[in-house]
């Protein structure tokens, strides 16, 4: 493909494509794109050549056609949660041309008179449900893209389970047909809306957005009581998930979940997705019902005894290790060796035992890291107009990251 030119042209659902892009299509031998956008381009003379399940055998097509004058058709903007994406990926070396026209989000706050330059887009279009929840939180208002699996009431269940049902939902279906629609409803309702799958939701809640630092108290998620409650108490969890370092988008683990509060954390933070390993069954359940509680689907629940299961899970970026079950050096060695590089890993032990395995491990494998003690006290009201400290157990946080060239 060294050299080839593929024009890549954005069809609006409205206004249809750009100047630049109809200058492209006038020029066009070869139409390459889904049924739907060849439908639209049904009296077009050039050879055409639909994609629609066959994604993975477009670069040898445009292979063969390296000769020909090709245009690549696409939804809105191609590069915006579009194929461009996968060509620029894909297609090294080729000389592609993008020509962007409305995305759907554009069009659909046009039909809504709605500003939306402060608006997050999320797309569940092909892929997993995203952070709906935690991203409306932030923001405020979002966008949302579905399909026929996660539709517009898919994700009205989805804020339902995490108690999300103050404010409203733009809903924009068939934008740009004759079964063009667009409705607003009540976030309360959203979830029994019968809508077309491929639809734009615009969401606005109402009351406080979210702090930009996860802080959730202990008492908000399900754990286990009186025996247990939760293993990493919240002011534990902040100095652990500031130290982890996680991104946007980062694949984490977090070995003995517990109740899945630094799953959670995690997903807030923005977290693609999080594997919590965790070794009791009843455990496991507590996790997934947290993840539910605060509509953080990126958590998937791995129910394994560690570092059993691990071999399953895609590689992390992120790891965080809360229990170990006696397991340390095994668990630590497998973490650290497919820890991508530039990732990060952090051991919260409460034992001096689990600090010496954990600092032997990590010595062991050449992996620098640091360590500190933390002593918590918490203030508690007595007699109605006393305060006194009461201390949680000390806890060491240990931490390591992974060079980004990927050496020890």
């Amino acid at each position: 493909m060294t050299g080839a030119r593929i024009d890549v042209v954005g069809v609006g659902a409205v206004s249809g494509p750009s100047a630049a892009g109809r200058a492209a299509l006038a020029e066009a031998e070869v139409l390459v794109g889904g049924t739907r956008l060849l439908d639209r381009f049904a009296d077009h003379p050039a050879e055409r050549w639909d994609l629609t399940g066959r994604l993975r055998a477009l670069p040898a097509f445009l292979a063969g056609r390296a000769d020909r004058r090709v245009v690549v058709l696409a939804s809105g903007d191609p590069l915006f949660y579009g194929i461009g994406s996968w060509l620029v990926r894909r297609l090294a070396g080729a000389d592609l041309r993008f020509h962007p026209a409305p995305t759907s989000v554009a069009e659909a706050a046009a039909r809504l008179g709605l500003p939306w330059q402060d608006t997050e887009t999320l797309s569940a279009h092909g892929r997993a449900m995203p952070d709906v929840v935690g991203a409306l939180d932030r923001r405020g208002r979002v966008a949302v893209l579905t399909d026929p699996t996660n539709t517009a009431a898919a994700v009205g269940r989805l804020l339902r389970a995490a108690g999300r049902l103050s404010g409203r939902a733009h809903v924009a279906e068939a934008l740009g047909t004759p079964d063009e629609r667009v409705r607003t409803v009540s976030l309360a309702d959203l979830a029994e809306l019968d809508a077309d799958p491929l639809a734009v939701l615009i969401l606005e809640a109402e009351g406080p957005r979210a702090p930009a630092i996860p802080h959730i108290p202990d008492g908000d998620f399900d754990q286990k009581k009186p025996i247990r409650g939760l293993i990493t108490k919240r002011e534990v969890r902040v100095l652990a998930l500031a130290r982890l370092g996680l991104r946007p988008g980062d694949t984490c683990w977090d070995i003995g979940a517990g109740s899945g509060a630094v799953s959670v954390e995690m997903a807030r933070l923005g977290a693609a997705a999080v594997h919590a390993v965790e070794k009791n069954e009843d455990g496991c359940a507590i996790v997934e019902a947290n993840a539910l509680r605060f509509g953080t689907p990126q958590v998937r629940v791995v129910h394994a005894r560690a570092p059993e299961g691990l071999d399953e899970l895609p590689d992390p970026d992120r790891v965080f290790v809360g229990g170990s079950a006696g397991g340390m050096a095994a668990i630590l060695a497998t973490a650290w060796a497919r820890l991508r590089p530039g990732g990060g890993l952090v051991v919260n032990v409460a034992t001096v035992e689990n600090l010496h395995a954990a600092l032997a491990a990590l010595r062991e494998l050449g992996a620098g890291f640091d360590a500190i003690q933390v002593q918590v006290s918490r203030g508690r009201t007595i007699l109605g107009r006393l305060t006194r400290f009461e201390a949680l157990n000390p806890v060491w946080i240990v931490s390591a990251h992974k060079p980004a060239g990927g050496a020890a």
